[in-house]
């Protein structure tokens, strides 16, 4: 599969948008449908970070997505300009934790983590954020 790109403008009405296409590029890629599940989840998550923490719905600001599948990996690469954002810096949750103090939100890289095979993270000339995130095709 070649790479794949789509531009979209920060709303959470895209994510929709968002999901489709990576799931579409993932098919096209050989990708299992348990595995395309694991890939919409994580994606989801991070396209809402996007819109919601990184660049907000209020201003339209853009985001874009690309996917391609260099043999046995499918790898989405995000980028967006805003104020450099290291989710892996992030610290890893505890689960039990989480719920047990009745938090409703900010399971969203620990989801990532636990859906995905590789994320890796740049900031690029201080002002692009670059996620790029793999999930190995064909795994056990």
């Amino acid at each position: 599969m070649e790479s794949k790109r789509i531009k979209l403008e920060s709303d959470l009405a895209n994510l929709s948008k968002a999901r489709e296409f990576i799931a579409e590029a993932a098919r096209g890629a050989g990708a299992t449908s348990q595995e395309i599940t694991k890939i919409e989840i994580s994606c989801d998550e991070w396209s809402a970070n996007i819109i919601e923490h990184g660049l907000g719905s209020k201003i339209k600001r853009s985001f874009s997505i690309e996917c391609k599948s260099p043999e046995g990996k499918f790898v989405i690469i995000y980028e967006n300009e805003g104020p450099r954002f290291n989710p892996i810096e992030q610290e890893v949750i505890d689960v039990n934790d989480h719920f047990s103090e009745s938090k409703e939100r900010g399971l969203g890289i620990y989801i990532m983590r636990e859906m995905m095979d590789e994320i890796h993270y740049e900031y690029i000339n201080n002002k692009i954020n670059r996620l790029t995130i793999v999930k190995y095709l064909g795994e056990k």
